[in-house]
């Protein structure tokens, strides 16, 4: 029995060393500007908050804390920016509380950090859900560049609910994935490569029809003119009457001309 409680001592100590932030102070804190950025990607949608604070207070920050929703698939990453430090927060909740001590972060009066927060939500989420924490001056969300939602001097107060639900997209719209745009380009490709095939085919028909009138004109202009020198013979052997021959021979050479300058409009 003393030997569970003292493992039982032992681990509730090591939690107390390991996670002072439960404790820790973060009075005087206020959110200089939160920028949230979301986008598509492979993984779902990923959140990108930058988050500026600054300690206003007269004592040094150990700790801080941030609200994310619910539905977060992934693990989620913090991190300070200036020195690339990550902070390993503890979960309760919607709260991540992280231990500014551990990662030599601690905050002194009127100083600041700039820290980066990333994780990722389900590709069907509708809403963005933030509640603030901290007295907030800049607040912004935006979602594919678009901006959805711009606020200034946010005001914290622990008896208020400060729970903001930000609408994504529309009921209408359809949130496009990494898969679903690949699709689309291929279907996109499939189509063009049919396009083309269809007007090659075209053309070759075209060219076709082409060669098969050039050859009807060739023959055509080589039964006139010999037509022309049958009529010559016969009207020397005077078998048809002069004005016979000049009325079929002038209907025949302006048959020809005009044959002749088809061909050469095929030619050009």
């Amino acid at each position: 029995m003393k030997k569970t409680a003292t493992i039982i001592l032992v681990t509730l100590l090591t939690l107390l060393v390991l996670y002072p932030s439960v404790n820790a102070n973060d009075a005087g804190v206020v959110v200089d500007q939160e920028l949230i950025t979301i986008s598509l990607s492979n993984k779902g949608l990923q959140v990108d908050e930058t988050i500026k604070v600054t300690n206003t207070g007269t004592e040094n920050v150990t700790s801080l804390r941030f609200w994310i929703q619910q539905d977060v698939q992934d693990a989620l990453k913090i991190t300070e920016k200036q020195t690339g430090r990550d902070l390993v927060p503890l979960i309760t909740g919607n709260i991540r509380s992280c231990n500014l001590s551990a990662a030599n972060l601690s905050m002194n009066p009127d100083t600041s950090l700039t820290l980066q927060v990333t994780y990722y939500l389900p590709n069907n989420a509708q809403n963005f859900v933030k509640t603030v924490l901290y007295n907030t001056t800049i607040f912004t969300v935006s979602y594919e560049n678009r901006d959805l939602f711009h606020g200034e001097h946010l005001f914290y107060a622990s008896d208020m609910n400060n729970e903001m639900q930000i609408r994504l997209y529309n009921p209408t719209e359809a949130p496009l994935n990494i898969t679903m745009i690949i699709i689309v380009f291929l279907v996109v490709i499939i189509v063009l490569a049919l396009l083309l095939l269809l007007l090659k085919k075209q053309r070759s028909k075209t060219k076709k029809a082409v060669a098969e009138s050039e050859e009807t004109l060739t023959t055509k202009k080589t039964l006139l003119l010999s037509l022309l020198k049958d009529l010559e013979k016969q009207y020397r052997a005077k078998s048809i009457s002069e004005e016979t021959y000049t009325k079929i021979k002038d209907e025949y050479k302006q048959h020809a001309v005009d044959v002749m300058k088809k061909l050469d409009d095929l030619k050009k």
